[in-house]
């Protein structure tokens, strides 16, 4: 039998640089029965609708789900088994709402139970157009990667940076976030780990676990293994870990180039950002990381309820004056099946209920210390200003200079470009949507 899975996209994003690892793990777990896989990365229109697979599979991302909807009531009248899954998918309010157009609706999976579903599709037990769809929950929590993942590599494009996964879960408890098994942090082997990441002939590797380096022993023992490989890692971790000068040497000597670490707020007190406040933290683990060669991007939330209309000029000057290489920034969104999306909606904050709006292209809610107009023109005067050329230039400067001509200066320098053009495409939209 054959069944085709997608992950689909709205807006062009980093999708396409590092696979969504969570199919290839579907399709290896699978690897082998007879059932035969299809996997793809598209938009809505290049979706396959006249495929002669039994089963069409699609990881969705809240932003997507109205597509997919749409998709999925043509492929169920062709006489399609339908499975919905992904991060939209990890609660009652959105099982209810998946209810119409799927057969089978997967909050979490494990090995088990995704052998046990394809058996009973192929043995007709699972039909399609059921009248309520069968709900998977892994609820012993038994997900885990495949050991032989290395072989999804082989399927990647040119292009796209090997992802591999070092643990599973996160144990913080960010209201606006939705991590994949919340609470938990469970870590690979560290041999099955450096076999994944030796497959691979590319150079850089992106290691894309939420929160990477929360065990210190298990980190410097991958960091060592790692060493001898001379690969070039991309990792997201914390302050409160990258603050721990131990760590930041491990992770130079295992091949680690390029650190993500999430920021979030200036004003809000997060538990991974430690016991110091940000503006103490930052600037030394930003400096230590470049001693070794590192480059350190920032990733920010603006919107958020301690925000206010004075929020991004301190914003911006904090970006400066932090040394970091690069900053993404994001206006807040209130993913359905989270603590925040349930607090807005309680407080009767939730101004727009087309998940298609999901994308950071449109306010959503009502902030708490400004009016919508002020936070989509803070917002994208503040993207505006660390995009401009002259900051560009700025940190290409100081990403070669600490690095020296390395692959990591001349990525942190395409990805500012890259900014640029993203800055440029938000702003207008968030205008035209704030019209509308």
């Amino acid at each position: 039998m054959k069944i085709d899975l997608y992950h689909l996209y709205r807006h062009l994003d980093f999708t396409h640089l590092a696979f969504p690892i969570i199919l290839n793990a579907l399709r290896l777990w699978a690897a082998h029965t007879d059932w035969q896989f299809r996997v793809s990365v598209c938009k809505e229109q290049q979706v396959d609708l006249a495929t002669d697979a039994e089963v069409v599979g699609f990881s969705v991302y809240t932003q997507t789900a109205p597509a997919v909807y749409r998709l999925s009531s043509q492929l169920r009248r062709r006489g399609k088994v339908v499975i919905f899954g992904g991060p939209h998918f990890r609660g009652p309010h959105t099982y209810a709402e998946a209810a119409p157009y799927c057969d089978v609706v997967v909050s979490s999976i494990c090995k088990t139970q995704w052998l046990s579903l394809l058996t009973d599709i192929a043995r007709e037990k699972i039909a399609p157009g059921r009248r309520r769809p069968l709900c998977v929950v892994d609820t012993n929590n038994e997900f885990r990667y495949p050991d032989e993942f290395y072989q999804a590599f082989a399927n990647q494009k040119w292009y796209q940076i090997p992802s591999v996964p070092t643990s599973i879960g996160c144990p913080y408890d960010c209201d606006f976030c939705s991590p994949y098994l919340p609470g938990k942090y469970i870590l690979r082997d560290v041999q099955t780990i450096c076999n994944e990441i030796a497959h691979t002939r590319r150079k850089m590797i992106f290691i894309c676990d939420a929160s990477f380096a929360l065990n210190r022993r298990f980190t410097l023992e991958l960091m060592r293994a790692l060493a001898p490989l001379k690969k070039q890692i991309c990792v997201e971790s914390t302050l409160a870990r990258l603050n721990d000068k131990k760590i930041l040497d491990a992770l130079a000597e295992g091949g680690v180039k390029w650190i993500v670490t999430g920021i979030e707020s200036l004003y809000l007190k997060m538990q991974k950002h430690g016991t110091a406040g940000v503006g103490k933290i930052l600037r030394p683990v930003v400096d230590c990381a470049h001693d070794h060669g590192m480059v350190v991007q920032g990733n920010l939330i603006c919107g958020l309820d301690s925000d206010g209309p004075e929020s991004f000029d301190r914003t911006f000057e904090f970006i400066i004056h932090s040394n970091l290489d690069a900053a993404m920034l994001g206006i807040l969104t209130p993913y359905p099946n989270t603590p925040l999306y349930r607090r807005l909606k309680r407080q009767d904050r939730i101004l727009d209920h087309n998940w298609e709006h999901y994308d950071y292209r449109h306010v959503v809610y009502q902030p708490l210390r400004m009016s919508i107009d002020q936070l989509v023109e803070g917002y994208t005067q503040l993207y505006n200003e660390i995009s401009k050329t002259r900051y560009i230039l700025k940190e290409a400067f100081q990403a070669y200079r600490n690095s020296g001509v390395q692959i990591q200066a001349s990525a942190v320098t395409a990805y500012n470009i890259y900014n640029k053009f993203v800055a440029k495409k938000e702003k207008k939209a968030l205008r035209q949507n704030l019209k509308k």
